[in-house]
């Protein structure tokens, strides 16, 4: 298998994560609003620091699932199958913050622009077990150690670039940042979540 698969895989999972940021999103408009686009560097360097540590745990589990995979892939592709189902109803039906206002207090140094989402994102139980998941499942779950990297490599840089971009253009985005378009994006995030769910239920019960 080649390595551009799992690069335009971890380039598309970088997208949908992006999508799925949350409180880290509505900070990087407060901040490129109020301190410019070099904080918002600061943020995504602290937020992709904790995903970096993610991909490390998530690789070094993802030995002990392909060896239970290879007996029971059938039942562990309707497991992951539910656990994105349920992620994908969550997107769909959560209540969006549009004022994170006090998610910018007490950031006052560099320091603090790097620790305070870093500490978010690596408090976030989410985040584990969104890495672990998209390890445990198809397509990477059949990836060898060279592709799982570039996998992280081109999700973990899509992220970085897309949580920049947000911050250069945060006053172009403020004026679109409405709770109806913010709930369209949960619902496309959920249907896609929704789909990959149903795809990977419906082959476990292949067997």
């Amino acid at each position: 298998m080649s390595l551009l698969g799992p690069l335009f895989y971890g380039i598309g999972t970088g997208f949908l994560m992006s999508v799925l940021l949350g409180v880290i999103f509505f900070m990087l408009i407060q901040v490129g609003l109020k301190h410019g686009w070099k904080h918002g560097i600061t943020i995504a360097f602290g937020v992709i620091t904790g995903d970096i540590l993610f991909v490390v745990l998530a690789i070094g589990f993802t030995a002990y699932i392909s060896a239970f995979l290879k007996t029971q892939e059938h039942t562990a592709s309707i497991i992951g199958g539910l656990v994105l189902l349920v992620m994908g109803l969550t997107t769909i039906f959560k209540k969006r913050n549009t004022a994170p206002e006090t998610e910018l207090s007490g950031m006052r140094k560099a320091r603090d622009f790097y620790l305070k989402p870093f500490i978010i994102n690596l408090l976030n139980p989410a985040n584990a077990a969104w890495w672990l998941g998209l390890y445990s499942m198809p397509p990477a779950v059949n990836y060898n150690l060279q592709q799982k990297i570039v996998f992280a490599f081109g999700a973990v840089l899509t992220v970085f670039f897309t949580e920049v971009g947000i911050a250069a253009t945060a006053s172009r985005l403020k004026s679109y940042i409405t709770p109806k378009i913010l709930k369209n994006v949960d619902y496309a995030a959920g249907l896609v979540l929704l789909a990959f769910g149903i795809k990977l239920v419906w082959s476990g019960l292949q067997a």
